[in-house]
């Protein structure tokens, strides 16, 4: 293992975690807010199940346009001042498509709400230069939670508001706290330097001032262990996308669950994801002191045990307490290798390059998992909505577990690499 020099997290640390968490909280919900409120826009503007799957397609389209764009600008530029951007662009795009009276332009306003969608490079950059190696996954495990919350607040959003009120009503609550958050961000944050929790650079961090290099990205995107990152990433965000955005209209039209039962589910099913992110975090961390394979070994094996569980929460017949169950093991185990990806995306990145490599890896997740919703719906209208989404779920998880254990063969090899250019950047530094 690599010696590291003790170094205490920095003061703000977590405060910075907490703003973060609320913005993707906020910013989740919203996202997730669309999945109950499907029935009404089927209803209002009677569409088909292909139509309302290019809807999310549109977003997840627009999204991975402008995730490169984030992710240089990220590393180029302060990183709260641009996060502050994302959150104004978020809240301004939700409440124009409360404007929609048909279709098209619903799905146009949609899609314009990808822009801001995968700002998130920024965030773990940001992250990555308030925790030390060691203690990154746990702060992205507590990150990660927002997910789940986020759904859960979406969730209740879209079936209570959404039923009393109308989904114009549901947008409107979700697109005005972007707005604020941006002031929250703006003002209370700060930009650090980049790399000054790196081990070899804690001693001069006060001398960091590298910014986006393109020399620095071409070194990181020749390590072997990028390769079966953006591999497993490609696939593994798939099921997200359909998990996300089909999951409500399943249960309410495939297993005829009435609203109390789809929300309990879905409460309990957060409730697990949320569990299992901190608990994965601290996991990952551990087996990352153990071994440098750790996490990706980690990682690897939740997926499958997650893939397993989903499988027969969709395929095992029984009432809302089977489904309950199963759905509650699959939230746990899930949302797992999600903090053990991202800390050891850092674990191989220099730090002048951080959000644009995420930006990259997402991109590659987005670029395939994009027409995920759309091509759920094609099968749904061919083959049934449960057999569309469980055999593009299994085909995809399956290879994303192969890929991520494989990266266990790498990125040892790949740290070492980036301690030792640290090191000798540090020498020059001091």
């Amino acid at each position: 293992m690599v010696s590291t020099q003790p170094y205490r997290i920095p003061r703000g640390a977590w405060y910075a975690v907490f703003v973060f968490f609320l913005f993707m909280v906020l910013h989740n919900a919203d996202k997730f807010l669309i999945s109950p409120l499907l029935t009404s826009i089927q209803e209002e503007f009677r569409l088909t199940y292909t139509q309302l799957g290019t809807i999310q397609t549109g977003a997840a389209i627009v999204a991975v346009i402008f995730m490169p764009v984030w992710g240089y600008l990220f590393d180029r530029y302060a990183r709260p001042p641009l996060a502050a951007l994302a959150s104004a662009i978020w809240g301004g795009t939700t409440i124009l498509s409360t404007f929609s009276t048909n279709y098209l332009e619903l799905a146009f306003t949609r899609a314009l709400t990808g822009i801001d969608n995968e700002s998130y490079s920024g965030i773990y950059s940001f992250l990555g230069d308030s925790f030390p190696p060691e203690k990154r996954s746990t702060a992205f495990g507590v990150l990660n939670t927002s997910s789940a919350i986020g759904a859960l607040i979406g969730t209740l959003i879209g079936t209570i508001v959404g039923s009393a009120l109308g989904w114009r009503s549901a947008f409107m609550i979700t697109g005005v706290p972007g707005l604020l958050l941006a002031v929250l961000i703006l003002v209370t944050l700060k930009d650090k330097p980049r790399g000054s929790t790196e081990p070899e650079l804690v001693a001069v961090r006060d001398r960091l001032k590298d910014r986006f290099k393109k020399e620095s990205l071409f070194k990181v995107l020749k390590r072997k262990s990028m390769a079966f990152l953006f591999v497993q990433g490609f696939f593994g965000v798939f099921p997200w996308q359909i998990i996300t955005y089909w999951l409500f209209l399943y249960m309410e039209k495939i297993r005829g669950f009435d609203e109390e039962s789809r929300l309990l589910i879905m409460m309990v099913a957060i409730l697990a994801m949320v569990i299992g992110n901190v608990v994965a975090g601290l996991v990952s961390d551990w087996a990352f002191r153990k071994t440098l394979k750790g996490r990706a070994i980690f990682a690897g094996v939740s997926v499958a045990i997650g893939l397993v569980f989903f499988d027969l929460t969709l395929l095992t017949r029984g009432g809302v307490e089977l489904f309950l169950i199963f759905g509650a093991l699959t939230g746990f185990f899930i949302p797992m290798a999600g903090p053990a990806v991202s800390a050891s995306l850092q674990d191989i990145t220099l730090p002048e390059v951080r959000s644009t490599t995420h930006s990259i890896q997402v991109f590659v997740e987005n670029a395939g998992s994009a027409f995920a919703p759309l091509i759920t719906g094609y099968l749904a209208d061919s083959i049934g909505l449960e057999w569309g989404m469980v055999v593009i779920i299994t085909v995809t998880w399956s290879i994303c577990a192969v890929f991520l254990t494989s990266a266990a063969l790498t990125l040892p090899k790949d740290i070492m690499w980036k301690h030792a250019e640290l090191a000798e950047r540090a020498k020059k530094l001091a």
